[in-house]
C-alpha cells in the first residue's frame, strides 16, 4: 500500500475516529479542509478501495462517505501515530451495505404495551382488552365505519405523497450545452471550445465526466454547472459523459457524441477532362463521400449514394469551378478544365490585302488544291489597326478603321466551299488607328500612356489599354461579327503589353503591377462568347513566353485554361545565339524548333490545350528555302504536334517545303 499524501492521511484519520463514516462537511469541518480537496482526497482513497460513498438523503445534510472492509484492515497501518490514541483498538466491523440508510421506514416501530397488559400472558391480556372495551362500551356501528374510511383516505394521501415524493427525490435533470450532439467539428473549432454540463436535481459534487471512457482533467465547478474546457482532440468519433448521483438514490447519465475532423473531402474527377468535341454534350461523373456538399459550376448535384453525374450541353466556354465541402465545413476546391478537342490543323497567314490580289489569292488556293494545307488564317484587324472588310461595328466605322476590301461571309463561304476551315486573326492590342482617335478625342485612358501621362507611341505607332472598357469591347465585337458571318476560329494577336520595363509605362486603371491576369480575363470573356458561337479560339504568344512570359505580360499557364490551342511564335530568326544550347538558331530552324516546342509541351503538360505552332516561312539574315521550312515542320511532327500554320508577311509560301496531307 503507497504512503498517502498528508490531505488524504488527515480524512483517514477523521473517519476512523467517527467509527467508519462521515459526512463530507463533518470531514471538512474537523480536518479544517475545503469541501473540494475532501472531495478529491475521498475520490483518490476511492481508487485505492479504502472508502465508499453511502450516498445521501434529502433534508438529512450531505453525502456520507464510509470505511470499507479493507479500509478498516489497513486504516490504522497508514494513518500511524495520526489516531493520537483517540480510537480504541477494534476488529473490524462487517462490511457496510452502500444502500443503508437509502431507503425511508416504511413499517413504523411497534407501539409500547399497555401499562395494564405489563407483565400478562398473551392469552390474559386479550381478556382484559375484552374487560376494557366491555367498560367503555361499544362505539356506534356507523361512527366505526366513518372512521375507517377516514383512516383509508389519509393513508391514499399519504401515500400519495410519498410516491410523489419519492419520485421527485429521484429525478435529475442534466442539460449539455456548448457542443451539440452529432456534431462535426474541425479541430481549429475547437480552440476557446467549452462543454457545459448543468444538473438539476443532482449531487453536482460527485459527478465524474469520462472522455471515450477515460478520466479527463481540467473540469470546473460553478455551483451547478460543470464545464470542460476541451482540449485538441484527434480526429475521429468522441463521446464525452457525465455521471451524477441522484439525491435519493442511483445515478443518473448524459453523453455527447461528436466527430472531429480535419480532413479535406477527397473528389474522384480528374482535373482536366479528356477533350470534347465542339457543340457536343459532356458527361462530368465521379465519386466522393456520400452526403458531401458538390458544387460544379453553378449546378448543386447529389451525393447522397456516394457517386454524382452532370450533363452539360456542351464544352464550357472556361474553367469550371468545383466545391465540395463536409458536414464539418472541410472543402475541395479547384477549377475543372474541358479542354476541346481541337481539329487537325496545318494553314497559312493570309492577309486582308493578300485576299484581294488575285494573283496572291490563287496562290492559296493552289496550296487547298494540292492538298498541302487545310486552314486559312485570314486577317480580321492588322497590325496598323485597319479592319480589311466591310463592317458594321459603330466605332470602327467612328474611328476610320474599316478599309472594305472583301465582304466577309463570301469570302468564308468560298473557302468552306474548297473544303478548308477559316481562322480569324485579330490583332488585340497594338492597334495605332484607335489611338491615334483616342488622343485626337481626349479619351487618354483607352491607350497606354508613358510616365508622363503622354500616348505610348514610340512602340509599334501605338498600344491600346487592355484594361478599359471600351478597348475591351471594340475587340469582342470584331470577333462577334466575324463568328455571325461563319468563321470558324479566332485567333489572338499582340495578346500582350509592349516589351520594356513596366516603369516605362503608364496602364491607365491598373496598379502598375504585372498585368498578366488582365490579359487572362480578356481571353475568359472571349472564350465565354466563342464557345456559345461554337466558334474555337487561341492565343499567339512570343517564343520566349514558355519561361519568360512575364516580360511581356503573357502567362501561358494561366492562358491556357481559357484558350483552345496556344499558337507559339518560335521563328527561328528571332531566337539569339545559344538559346537552349542552339549556337546558331536561325542557321539550325530543326534544332531550335524542336528545343523551343519542348519548352512549351512542359508548360501545357497535362492541360490537354494543343499546341498550333507559328513556323518560318520568310528570310532575315539566312535565306530559307524548301529544306528550312519542311526541317521545321519535321521537328514538331516528331515531337508529336502535327499542327502548325506559316507565316510570311508577303503570303509567298514555299510550295516545295509544305508536305501533301490532304491528297
Amino acid at each position: 500500500m503507497p504512503l498517502l499524501a498528508p490531505a488524504d492521511r488527515r480524512i483517514l484519520r477523521e473517519l476512523l475516529v467517527r467509527g467508519g463514516t462521515a459526512e463530507i462537511g463533518e470531514i471538512s469541518a474537523a480536518a479544517a479542509l475545503d469541501n473540494q480537496v475532501v472531495q478529491a482526497s475521498l475520490g483518490t482513497l476511492q481508487r485505492s478501495g479504502i472508502v465508499a460513498p453511502v450516498g445521501s438523503v434529502p433534508g438529512l445534510r450531505g453525502a456520507r462517505w464510509s470505511l470499507t472492509q479493507h479500509g478498516f484492515e489497513v486504516g490504522p497501518s497508514l494513518v500511524g501515530n495520526d489516531l493520537g490514541g483517540r480510537v480504541d483498538s477494534q476488529t473490524a466491523p462487517q462490511a457496510v451495505d452502500p444502500a443503508e440508510g437509502w431507503g425511508f421506514p416504511w413499517r413504523p416501530s411497534k407501539s409500547e404495551a399497555p401499562l395494564y397488559a405489563t407483565g400478562l400472558s398473551r392469552r390474559a391480556r386479550r381478556v382484559a382488552d375484552r374487560a376494557v372495551i366491555s367498560t367503555a362500551g361499544r362505539p356506534h356501528q356507523r361512527r366505526r365505519g366513518g372512521r375507517l374510511i377516514a383512516v383509508i383516505l389519509l393513508a391514499a394521501a399519504t401515500i400519495g405523497v410519498g410516491v410523489v415524493a419519492v419520485g421527485a427525490l429521484r429525478v435529475t435533470e442534466i442539460t449539455i450545452g456548448g457542443i451539440h450532439e452529432g456534431a462535426m467539428l474541425q479541430p481549429g473549432h475547437l480552440e476557446g471550445a467549452v462543454l457545459e454540463f448543468s444538473v438539476r436535481g443532482g449531487d453536482v459534487e460527485s459527478a465524474q465526466m469520462l472522455l471515450d471512457g477515460l478520466p479527463v482533467s481540467g473540469v470546473q465547478r460553478y455551483d451547478n454547472r460543470i464545464v470542460w474546457p476541451v482540449p485538441g482532440l484527434t480526429e475521429g468519433l468522441h463521446i464525452v459523459t457525465l455521471d451524477v448521483n441522484r439525491r435519493f438514490f442511483g445515478t443518473s447519465q448524459a453523453a455527447v457524441t461528436f466527430t472531429v475532423d480535419g480532413t479535406p473531402p477527397a473528389i474522384d474527377l480528374p482535373r482536366v477532362h479528356d477533350p470534347v468535341p465542339l457543340g457536343e454534350p459532356v458527361v462530368l461523373a465521379g465519386s466522393i463521400e456520400a452526403g458531401v456538399s458538390l458544387q460544379i459550376g453553378d449546378q448543386q448535384l447529389d451525393t447522397s449514394s456516394g457517386s454524382f453525374s452532370l450533363t452539360l450541353s456542351s464544352p464550357p466556354g472556361g474553367p469550371l469551378p468545383v466545391i465540395a465541402t463536409d458536414a464539418a465545413g472541410n472543402s475541395t476546391s479547384f477549377d475543372l478544365i474541358v479542354p476541346i478537342g481541337y481539329p487537325h490543323t496545318t494553314g497559312v497567314h493570309v492577309s486582308a490585302a493578300a485576299w484581294d490580289h488575285d494573283g496572291l489569292r490563287s496562290g492559296i488556293v493552289e496550296l487547298i488544291e494540292q492538298g498541302r494545307i487545310n486552314t486559312v488564317q485570314l486577317d480580321l484587324k492588322d497590325e496598323d489597326g485597319y479592319i480589311g472588310h466591310s463592317t458594321s461595328i459603330p466605332l470602327a466605322r467612328q474611328v476610320g478603321s474599316s478599309k472594305d476590301l472583301f465582304d466577309l461571309r463570301s469570302a468564308i463561304d468560298e473557302l468552306h466551299d474548297m473544303g478548308v476551315r477559316v481562322i480569324g486573326r485579330i490583332v488585340a492590342f497594338n492597334d495605332p488607328v484607335l489611338t491615334r482617335y483616342a488622343a485626337s478625342t481626349g479619351n487618354l485612358d483607352w491607350v497606354l500612356q508613358t510616365p508622363d501621362g503622354r500616348p505610348l507611341l514610340s512602340t509599334y505607332g501605338g498600344f491600346t489599354n487592355f484594361n478599359h472598357a471600351v478597348v475591351r469591347k471594340y475587340n469582342l465585337d470584331i470577333a462577334a461579327e466575324a463568328a455571325a458571318a461563319g468563321i470558324d476560329d479566332i485567333l489572338w494577336d499582340y495578346m500582350r503589353r509592349p516589351e520594356g520595363n513596366l516603369s516605362g509605362m503608364r496602364i491607365p486603371g491598373w496598379d502598375g503591377g504585372d498585368p498578366s491576369p488582365v490579359i487572362v480575363s480578356f481571353l475568359a470573356e472571349a472564350g465565354t462568347m466563342l464557345r456559345e458561337a461554337e466558334v474555337f479560339h487561341g492565343v499567339s504568344v512570343f517564343g520566349i513566353a514558355a519561361d519568360r512570359g512575364e516580360w511581356i505580360a503573357q502567362d501561358v499557364g494561366a492562358m491556357s485554361s481559357h484558350v483552345d490551342y496556344v499558337a507559339p511564335m518560335v521563328y527561328p530568326s528571332h531566337w539569339g545565339r545559344g538559346e537552349y544550347g542552339v549556337s546558331h538558331p536561325e542557321a539550325q530552324p530543326y534544332d531550335i524548333t524542336r528545343a523551343s516546342l519542348a519548352e512549351f509541351q512542359n508548360v501545357l503538360a497535362g492541360t490537354n490545350t494543343a499546341i498550333v505552332p507559328w513556323l518560318q516561312d520568310f528570310s532575315l539574315s539566312v535565306d530559307y528555302g524548301p529544306a528550312e521550312v519542311r526541317a521545321q515542320i519535321d521537328a514538331a511532327h516528331d515531337l508529336g504536334i502535327s499542327d502548325w500554320l506559316l507565316w510570311d508577311p508577303r503570303v509567298t509560301y514555299t510550295t516545295a517545303g509544305i508536305p501533301v496531307s490532304y491528297p
